[in-house]
């Protein structure tokens, strides 16, 4: 069920993500939901994966923005991310994420984590509230963000699921050790003392389902010692009372390849119900991704109504 088709067949938000479920990530922090893509879907999305890595050789472990497509005046994105963005704007994913986050939703990020078999890094214990272009809106104490992340392939603990210290974030960003030189695929990591590693819960996902986690849990993988590939598809919501804030310019040293991110030019879109904060800008960076602007709207248009 991609967007066209949620005219007659729209999910319920309700058996998306389950009250429960919501309440489990308000107290830990992240959530394994129940219910995954459609049979349909996943497969869609599998076959779409695969053909980004196909037509863009020489990736290192993680691909920067996959949702978008590139096109003259984009610093970032893939070969056919036109495809991926249709996935980001999948009725599910954006029911999941206004269950979790509220009704007025912005897409602002996304990655394609692969850890080939036998040499997938080790992704240290972090959380994503390094990024420092999601700030919370007036009146608010923290920013509301969620992360989903999707498996492409089958993940277990032989591959190197994801794993969440629960309840890690409720103090909000803990204290880093920063590493010149790192093996692992970012250069820096949470203090070990400020957690409990012995509580760590496994996201072991089968392909297609995901997990959801806020932007200060406490998150990591071992690296990837098995025979088998690990993929995961991510795609990052945040709530539209909130800024994404330009001003930042580059996380630098977000990744392992050691590249900064250009934050402050990348493409954000508004994706459900109404953008409350103005200082969000939705012009930046949108260079020749007029089609993915029509897109978001679309969604914006359908779902909106749909999912109250």
């Amino acid at each position: 069920m991609l967007l066209e088709d949620t005219r007659t067949t729209a999910p319920d938000p309700r058996r998306v993500m389950s009250d429960a479920e919501i309440a489990q990530f308000n107290e830990a922090g992240f959530v394994l939901p129940r219910t995954g893509l459609p049979a349909a879907e996943a497969a869609y999305m599998r076959a779409t994966v695969e053909r980004v890595f196909r037509d863009n050789p020489g990736w290192a472990g993680i691909v920067r923005q996959p949702h978008v497509p590139i096109r003259p005046g984009q610093l970032e994105g893939v070969v056919g991310g036109a495809d991926i963005f249709k996935i980001a704007v999948h009725p599910v994913l954006i029911a999941a994420a206004r269950r979790l986050i509220g009704p007025n939703l912005v897409l602002w990020g996304g990655e394609i984590f692969a850890k080939p078999g036998g040499i997938g890094m080790r992704t240290p214990w972090h959380q994503d509230c390094y990024n420092p272009a999601i700030k919370a809106g007036p009146g608010r104490a923290q920013p509301r963000s969620v992360m989903l992340w999707i498996a492409v392939d089958d993940v277990g603990v032989d591959n190197g699921c994801l794993r969440f210290i629960p309840g890690s974030g409720k103090q909000g960003q803990l204290s880093y050790i920063q590493r010149e030189k790192s093996n692992d695929l970012l250069n820096f990591e949470v203090d070990g003392l400020t957690i409990k590693e012995e509580d760590a819960v496994n996201a072991i996902l089968p392909s297609g389902q995901y997990s959801c986690h806020d932007l200060f849990v406490v998150h990591g993988a071992n690296a990837n010692t098995s025979g088998r590939r690990r993929a995961g598809l991510t795609f990052h919501y945040m709530a539209a009372e909130d800024l994404y804030d330009r001003s930042f310019g580059a996380a630098k040293g977000s990744s392992g390849d050691r590249k900064p991110a250009p934050l402050a030019d990348r493409p954000i879109w508004l994706v459900l119900g109404e953008n409350t904060n103005p200082v969000n800008d939705f012009v930046t960076g949108h260079q020749n991704l007029e089609d993915l602007d029509a897109l978001a709207e679309a969604a914006r248009q359908q779902l909106t109504p749909l999912f109250g």
